[in-house]
C-alpha cells in the first residue's frame, strides 16, 4: 500500500491492522520513490514483545511521511486459520495512542469491574460453601478469563501466544464457561424442586458440553489450518443462553423469585449482543466499537446475576434471623416454664425440710421426758448397773438435745441477748461433773462472774457441753474452763491434758472441713463448727503447752448492759 502527504510538513503516523489476531506480519518500508524495501518491521500475536514494531496487543508499525512525500508498504500477512487484512493509517502516531489508551481504559474499568465481582464472590463462597454460588464464581472467572484472552489482553502484557494455542484456549473457556452457566442456573433456579422437566433438560445438556470441551481439546482438526473448533463453542454458549432463558422464565412462572433476575441479566447480555452480530455480518468497520457493546452488555449480566446472589443471601440471612429469634423466643418460654418449676420444686422441698425439723423436735421433745426421768431414777440408785444406766441415759438424752438443736441451726433462728459468761458455762459443768469425778478426772472451772457476753445462750451452752465432752473423753487427770476477756471480747478455752491432737484432725479444722460422723462420735465437732458459724465465730484448736488438746472460741463483750438472770436462772 501507499500512503501519501499532500502536507508540507512530515507524518510521523502509525500504520495499523483493525485487528488483533495475525500470527505474524512483516512490513518492508521502501524509501520514497523506490520499490525494493529498505527496513523490515515484525508485529503480530505469535511474535515476542522485543521483537515487535511497537509493543502492545495492536499490530502495527511505526511510519514517516515525508512532507510532499509518498511512502511504500510492503505487508505480508500470516496467520494459522486464515488471514484478516484491513490496514488502517493514522497520520498522526498521537491520536493512535490515545484512541489504544481510551481502548484501554475501557477494557481496565470492564475487568476490573469483573475482578471485583469475582473477589466478593469468591469470599462470600469461602464463608457460606453454597453450591451455587460456587458455580457463579467459575462462571464469573472463566468469562473473565475468556474476555481478556479474546481481547489480546496476553500480548499487551508481553505474552506471545499465536495460533492454534490462542484458539484452543479460547474454545476451552468458552465451553466451560456455559457449562459452568448451566450448572449455577441448575442450582440458583432450584430446577430439581420446582421444574424437574428442565431440570433433566439442564442436566443432558451438560454432558453436552462437557463432552464440546474435552472432545474440542483433543480432536484432530486443530492440525487443520482451514477448521477449529471456536464456532462450535460459541454456538453452544448462544444455545446455553437461549434455553437458559426458556427455562428461566418457564421457573419464573412456576413461583420461583430468582427467575426474574435471569431473565433481565440475560435480556442485558442480548441487548449488548445485538450491535456484534449486526456489525460482524455487515460491516466490519464498526467491529471495535460493537465489542465495546458487547462487554458492557456481558458486564451488565453478571453485575445482574451478583445482585441475584447477594439478594438470595440477603433472604437466607433474613430467614435465619427470624429463626433465630422463633427458637429464641421458645427458649424462654421453655425457661420460664423450667424456673417455674424449678420454684415449684424448691417450695416442695422447703416444705419437706421445714416438716423434718418439726418432726425432729417433736421426737426429741417426746424423747426428752422419759429419758430424763429414767436418767433422775437411775441416779438415786446405788450400784455399777444404776451408774451404767443413768450414763447412758445421759448420753442419749444430750444426743437428742444435739439433734433438736441442729434442726434449729437449719431452721436459721436465734435468740440473742446479754447473759454472765458463767451461764453459758455452769450447766455444763453441772451435768459432766459427776461423770468427771467417777473417771478420776479433776473439773478446773476459771470464769470470772461480772463478765458478761452477747449470744444465744441455748446455742453457747450446747457448744461448751460438746466441747468439754469431747475433753472429757480424751482426758487422763484433768480438764480446765476458762473464760477471760481479751480487746472487747470474752475468749471460752476447753483443754485437757489428754494426747495431743493428731494432725490431720487439726488440719481438717484450719481448712474449714467436717469430721467424719462415727458411730461412737455423734455429731461431734461438725455440730460445734456449725454452732461456730451460727454464732460468728470459728473454733480453734490448738495443742497446750504442757500436751493435751485445746478448743476455744470467741464471743463478743457487752458492757453497761443488764443480763437475763431469768433465762440464766432457767438454764442452770
Amino acid at each position: 500500500m501507499t500512503l501519501r502527504n499532500p502536507g508540507d510538513r512530515a507524518l510521523h503516523g502509525v500504520l495499523e491492522n483493525d485487528d488483533y489476531f495475525a500470527d505474524r506480519v512483516d512490513a518492508w518500508i521502501a524509501e520514497e520513490g523506490i520499490g525494493q524495501g529498505k527496513e523490515h518491521l515484525l508485529s503480530g500475536e505469535g511474535i515476542q514483545a522485543r521483537e515487535k514494531a511497537l509493543a502492545g496487543r495492536e499490530v502495527a508499525w511505526p511510519v514517516m511521511v515525508p512532507a510532499w512525500g509518498e511512502r511504500v508498504i510492503h505487508l505480508r500477512f500470516d496467520n494459522f486459520f486464515g488471514v484478516y487484512a484491513r490496514p488502517v493509517w493514522w497520520p498522526e502516531a498521537a491520536a493512535f495512542h490515545l484512541a489504544r489508551t481510551r481502548g484501554g481504559l475501557a477494557e481496565g474499568i470492564y475487568l476490573g469491574g469483573l475482578l471485583a465481582l469475582l473477589g466478593y464472590n469468591t469470599l462470600l463462597w469461602l464463608r457460606l460453601r453454597q453450591a451455587d454460588i460456587g458455580y457463579y464464581v467459575l462462571y464469573l472467572g472463566s468469562g473473565a478469563a475468556f474476555m481478556a484472552v479474546a481481547r489480546a489482553q496476553l500480548p499487551g502484557l508481553g505474552w506471545a501466544l499465536g495460533s492454534p494455542g490462542l484458539e484452543i484456549v479460547l474454545t476451552i473457556v468458552m465451553a466451560l464457561n456455559a457449562l459452568f452457566l448451566t450448572q449455577f442456573a441448575r442450582v440458583f433456579l432450584e430446577l430439581r424442586t420446582h421444574f424437574p422437566m428442565g431440570d433433566r433438560w439442564v442436566r443432558g445438556w451438560r454432558i453436552v458440553l462437557l463432552a464440546l470441551a474435552s472432545g474440542l481439546l483433543l480432536a484432530p482438526w486443530w492440525r487443520s489450518p482451514g477448521l477449529h473448533g471456536l464456532p462450535v463453542a460459541a454456538l453452544a454458549t448462544g444455545i446455553t443462553h437461549l434455553g437458559l432463558l426458556a427455562l428461566a422464565l418457564g421457573a419464573w412462572r412456576a413461583g420461583v423469585w430468582q427467575a426474574r433476575f435471569f431473565v433481565l441479566s440475560f435480556g442485558c447480555l442480548f441487548a449488548g449482543s445485538l450491535p456484534m452480530v449486526a456489525v460482524w455480518f455487515f460491516e466490519t468497520q464498526f467491529r471495535d466499537a460493537a465489542m465495546r457493546g458487547l462487554m458492557i452488555g456481558s458486564a451488565l449480566e453478571m453485575l445482574m446475576l451478583s445482585i441475584a446472589v447477594a439478594d438470595r443471601f440477603a433472604r437466607a440471612q433474613r430467614r435465619l434471623v427470624e429463626e433465630t429469634e422463633h427458637r429464641r423466643m421458645l427458649e424462654e418460654a421453655y425457661a420460664d416454664e423450667l424456673a417455674e418449676e424449678v420454684r415449684e420444686r424448691t417450695r416442695e422441698l422447703q416444705a419437706a425440710n421445714t416438716d423434718k425439723d418439726r418432726m425432729l423436735a417433736v421426737i426429741g421433745h417426746d424423747l426428752r421426758s422419759p429419758l430424763t426421768g429414767l436418767m433422775r431414777a437411775a441416779e438415786g440408785a446405788t450400784g455399777e448397773f444404776a451408774h451404767n444406766v443413768s450414763q447412758t441415759g445421759r448420753t442419749l438424752l444430750l444426743m437428742i438435745e444435739d439433734l433438736v438443736l441442729w434442726a434449729r441451726l437449719r431452721a436459721g433462728t436465734q435468740a440473742v441477748a446479754v447473759y454472765h459468761a458463767n451461764a453459758l458455762v455452769a450447766p455444763a459443768v453441772a451435768l459432766h461433773r459427776t461423770l468427771a469425778e467417777h473417771s478420776g478426772v479433776e473439773l478446773v472451772l476459771d470464769v470470772r462472774e461480772e463478765m458478761l457476753v452477747e449470744t444465744d445462750l441455748v446455742l453457747a451452752q450446747t457448744l461448751v457441753r460438746n466441747l468439754l465432752a469431747n475433753a472429757l473423753k480424751f482426758a487422763r487427770t484433768r480438764v480446765a474452763l476458762r473464760a477471760e476477756g481479751v480487746g472487747g471480747c470474752v475468749s471460752f478455752m476447753v483443754g485437757n491434758d489428754g494426747p495431743p491432737l493428731q494432725p490431720a484432725v487439726a488440719a481438717r479444722l484450719a481448712a474449714g472441713e467436717d469430721e467424719p460422723m462415727t458411730a461412737t462420735g455423734g455429731m461431734g465437732l461438725r455440730l460445734c463448727r456449725e454452732i461456730c458459724c451460727v454464732l460468728g465465730t470459728r473454733l480453734d484448736a490448738r495443742s497446750g503447752v504442757d500436751g493435751g488438746t485445746e478448743f476455744g472460741f470467741i464471743l463478743k463483750q457487752a458492757t453497761g448492759k443488764r443480763a437475763d438472770m431469768n433465762t440464766v436462772e432457767e438454764n442452770a
